[in-house]
């Protein structure tokens, strides 16, 4: 006897085991690893409302970026503003003048100048005859030198616009200077005091002008055209420059150094209900980084195995599950491969979505989860869904170190869409299973938002948009979840080789194209697959099972005898037994190759794998009794060795499934009920329970679940489909006793396919 190491060791070799222990450790793996990303990460984003206090873990120094910014921002609001000269104004007032004066000396009456202009500029023959004397003066300053050096002091006087004079006087406080730049490109500060607004102080401007400017350099005569030429078409003498401005005040801005403050461990940094800004964010990375160098690379080492060993735990709690649950997991690599890709996949994108982008964790974290418990619905059951679907909530709300109220969340939101999910019949259904889920997790987000969000703040409104809209957002991923999956339901379909209610019915549809073909070349195989379907979907539903596939299965099983129709005893309606030629050898090559035809015609035609096992295993292993009797009889006329059961039997496999071992029974039921001549009640009854007992004892249920009371549910009711079938009806004067259709195919019965004697042995 082994020992207990022995056994142990032979255990752990076996390949399932060995694969699941690889699943095991990739997933946790990855789990550690997307863990320790989310811990040493954190997910604070500028906008956060805080609902409980941040500390300082250990002593750090950090930029006090909120006192910086604001030291930064009064230096440069300090800074003076520059404003550059008018160009285009004082080019224009320059022309005008030096036009003036150039025409005076040529001038011999005042009627050589518009009258328009005479009156705007003031022009009078004293104007005439001053300005010839003063340009004709070899002594006098020269005229144009006058008009630059005028202009020159016109300069000094900072005219404003309105919007940059109110804006320097509201700055004053701060800003005590200007820095104009005049035409000559000389730079001139110049105190708030003297600026003047272009809209108010023009009448000062003209003053000024006038009493500093024209009274000291031109004659007295010319005073007042010149004034005039200047006010004519005023406007400001400075604009801002905001380019110039700008650059001035960041520079001062970057002379400001940095304000480090040294902050102690269990330091509040962040208080409740503080919405988190540029520079909170900054602080709490600060933070944490002095955290990451205070513990060390021991303690680091520390937090990494404990990390680990929540998903190691995790993981393996999960894998004992689908070992006791559901054993075909465990037991296919692929499965096993399918569904550890999946969770892997699944939480990879729930961590880095939401480390990308945790404003909207609410979606990123959510939707992962759903898909899951989605999914794993559709591939096996609600109950196996709904396990591995909470262990994937787990590891996401660990991984990301979510609070209790979201991990509320997701248990709303699987637990809501696994429910609902029994079957896809329609395109609506996940829909419809999206809203509600959307609904139940967004109800769940108001409540806990409400009882752990600081609702005592004055800004409650803000509060309570906040809680609307992650509400919002869990709604929109629920609806969004199951639009994906519904896009992405061939692919989980042929991944997980599973077949939807939906992808049934449209098997279902006579038009399809290999239904129809087995109609027009196979009539007889038709009908008799109508019948089956009949017979089989009310023995599904008496047990419970799914009825659906396997009407959709009765429909197929036999599409292999379209090859050769005229083979099998329902389509020979000219009487001919084309088998009467044959050995019994060929003729059995001929009635088991059906089977391996169907499966062939499935891949072409594309059908599902649930479907094609109907078609392989409608006759299981059973023995072809009539071509088995024929040749032990022809073997004992010729003298040669008899067959043994074993060459007239069926390759198989045995059903796998209730659906396939309820197809097989009723198959042979209904073949062999058309052989009955006088289908009573009281015998349709015999042959049904003697048929399910031939296939008990010979085997063929052993490897679908099945039980007695199963068996006896479906013996009652296909009973109770070919009394309703065979049902008795009055018969008239005159008219005789009709021998039921089914029996005129008696005679031929010794071709049929497992024929009806076989059957009921």
């Amino acid at each position: 006897m082994p020992s207990l190491r022995d056994r142990w060791t032979q255990w752990l070799l076996r390949r399932q085991v060995l694969w699941s222990l690889l699943y095991i450790a990739c997933l946790a793996g990855l789990g550690g690893v997307l863990t320790l990303t989310a811990h040493w990460r954190g997910m604070r984003y500028v906008g956060q409302t805080m609902i409980e206090p941040v500390y300082s873990r250990v002593e750090f120094e950090a930029v006090n970026e909120e006192r910086t910014e604001e030291a930064r921002s009064n230096a440069g609001q300090k800074e003076p503003a520059v404003f550059q000269a008018n160009k285009e104004f004082f080019d224009r007032v320059r022309e005008k003048l030096l036009n003036l004066g150039s025409r005076s000396a040529t001038l011999e009456s005042i009627d050589q100048i518009e009258e328009k202009t005479r009156t705007a500029w003031e022009i009078t023959p004293e104007v005439v005859k001053a300005l010839k004397k003063h340009v004709s003066d070899p002594t006098a300053t020269p005229w144009r030198q006058l008009v630059d050096g005028f202009l020159v002091d016109v300069a000094s006087i900072p005219l404003l616009r309105a919007i940059d004079y109110e804006r320097e006087t509201d700055l004053a406080q701060l800003a005590y200077q200007i820095v104009i730049r005049r035409p000559d490109g000389a730079a001139d500060y110049r105190l708030d005091p003297s600026l003047l607004n272009f809209d108010t102080d023009r009448d000062k401007f003209r003053a000024q002008v006038m009493n500093s400017l024209v009274a000291t350099r031109f004659p007295k005569e010319i005073r007042g055209t010149v004034l005039a030429v200047l006010m004519e078409d005023l406007a400001p003498t400075y604009f801002l420059d905001t380019q110039a401005t700008s650059d001035r005040r960041q520079a001062s801005e970057a002379r400001v150094a940095p304000i480090v403050e040294r902050l102690m461990a269990n330091q509040l940094l962040i208080g409740v209900g503080r919405t988190l800004k540029p520079f909170d964010v900054k602080l709490l990375e600060a933070e944490r980084q002095a955290y990451v160098r205070a513990i060390g690379p021991v303690r680091q080492r520390l937090v990494t195995l404990g990390h680990v060993g929540l998903m190691v735990l995790l993981t393996a709690g999960l894998w004992v599950y689908v070992w006791h649950y559901k054993p075909r997991v465990a037991f296919n690599g692929m499965r096993g491969l399918a569904l550890t890709l999946l969770m892997g996949l699944m939480l990879s994108l729930a961590v880095f979505g939401t480390l990308g982008a945790p404003k909207y964790a609410h979606c990123l974290a959510v939707f992962p989860t759903l898909i899951v418990a989605l999914v794993l619905t559709i591939a096996y059951d609600q109950r196996f869904a709904l396990a591995v679907a909470a262990a994937h909530a787990v590891m996401v709300v660990v991984c990301l170190g979510l609070p209790v109220s979201f991990g509320l969340v997701l248990a709303t939101g699987l637990t809501a869409a696994v429910a609902q999910l029994n079957e896809i019949r329609t395109r609506s259904k996940l829909m419809w299973v999206g809203l509600w889920t959307g609904v139940a997790m967004a109800a769940v987000v108001w409540l806990t938002g409400l009882a752990t969000r600081p609702m005592h703040l004055s800004a409650n409104l803000d509060q309570l948009q906040s809680i609307a809209w992650d509400g919002l957002k869990v709604l929109l991923s629920g609806i969004g979840t199951c639009v994906v999956v519904q896009g992405a339901l061939p692919a989980i379909e042929k991944t997980f080789k599973v077949t939807t209610s939906m992808t049934l019915k449209e098997l279902n549809d006579a038009s399809h194209p290999l239904l129809r073909r087995l109609a027009q070349e196979a009539p007889g195989t038709y009908q008799h697959s109508l019948r089956l379907a009949d017979l089989a979907e009310a023995a599904a539903s008496a047990v419970g099972a799914d009825a659906l596939l396997c009407k959709v299965g009765a429909m197929y099983h036999d599409i292999g005898k379209v090859n050769k129709p005229l083979y099998f005893v329902e389509n020979q309606s000219d009487g001919h037994n084309r088998h009467e030629k044959l050995s019994p050898a060929m003729s059995l090559l001929i009635i088991v190759g059906h089977v391996k035809d169907g499966v062939e015609m499935a891949r072409d035609y594309g059908l599902p794998t649930s479907i094609r096992h109907f078609i392989e295993s409608h006759h299981g292993t059973t023995l072809v009794e009539f071509f088995y009797q024929a040749a032990k009889q022809r073997s004992g006329r010729e003298n040669t060795a008899a067959p043994t059961e074993f060459e007239f039997r069926y390759p198989g496999p045995k059903p796998q499934t209730r659906e396939a071992a309820i197809l097989m029974l009723g198959d042979a039921i209904e073949s062999a009920s058309r052989a009955i001549s006088d289908p009573t009640p009281i015998r349709l009854e015999q042959l049904v329970h003697a048929i399910a007992q031939k296939r008990l004892m010979d085997g063929q249920f052993d490897h679908c679940n099945l039980t007695l009371a199963d068996l006896h549910r479906i013996e009652e009711s296909m009973a109770k489909m070919l009394q309703a079938i065979y049902h008795a009806r009055m018969k008239y004067p005159g008219e005789e006793r009709q021998v039921p259709g089914p029996s005129l195919n008696q005679p031929l019965a010794p071709a049929a396919d497992v024929s009806a004697q076989s059957r009921t042995g």
